[in-house]
């Protein structure tokens, strides 16, 4: 539907995806979703449709701050996002989009190859939190896979080759 998220209703989906919940000897993390050997590898950017008290654009939640950093807000990009997602409308009509980018180092230095099979599971594990919480409030969501790796990669201000993007997903109300 048209009707927006709250910002609390986001900060909500944001905790079950990604959220922080204890930070171990100033380094690793806790966090609500399993992570091969707490690498927590998994970054999300977020498309801000229609969601009350924040500016439409593009942002980075920070997981350890639980906070938000804008990235840009060009009133362009949902458009460009949703071109990279192979002209998906849902991804520019979404209350929230959210891209989950892979910070590779953090798994290589410690798993090797086998840090791409890693990857994909974490960030399996969010897109799944996910669908089990936007229930809880009266959304739902649809995971994409879909989309031009080197135009989202640069829409979202990342190398494509450290950090990449692997996965989204769009979120709204029912």
């Amino acid at each position: 539907s048209e009707e927006s998220l709250t910002l609390d209703e986001l900060s909500y989906l944001l905790w079950t995806t990604q959220g922080v919940k204890k930070v171990y000897k100033g380094a690793a993390t806790f966090r609500t979703v399993p992570s091969a050997g707490s690498r927590h590898a998994i970054e999300t950017f977020l498309l801000i449709n229609n969601v009350t008290s924040l500016e439409k654009g593009l942002y980075r939640f920070v997981a350890t701050r639980h906070s938000l950093v804008p990235v840009n807000l060009n009133e362009e990009i949902g458009h460009q996002l949703m071109e990279a997602c192979f002209n998906q409308k849902m991804v520019g009509l979404s209350a929230v989009t959210l891209f989950w980018g892979a910070d590779i180092y953090r798994m290589t230095w410690r798993y090797g190859e086998r840090s791409y099979r890693y990857i994909l599971l974490d960030v399996g594990h969010a897109c799944q939190n996910l669908y089990l919480a936007v229930q809880s409030i009266g959304c739902g969501t649809c995971a994409i896979a879909a989309f031009d790796d080197d135009s989202v990669n640069n829409l979202l201000g990342i190398d494509g080759e450290h950090l990449f993007m692997i996965y989204c997903a769009t979120v709204g109300k029912l």
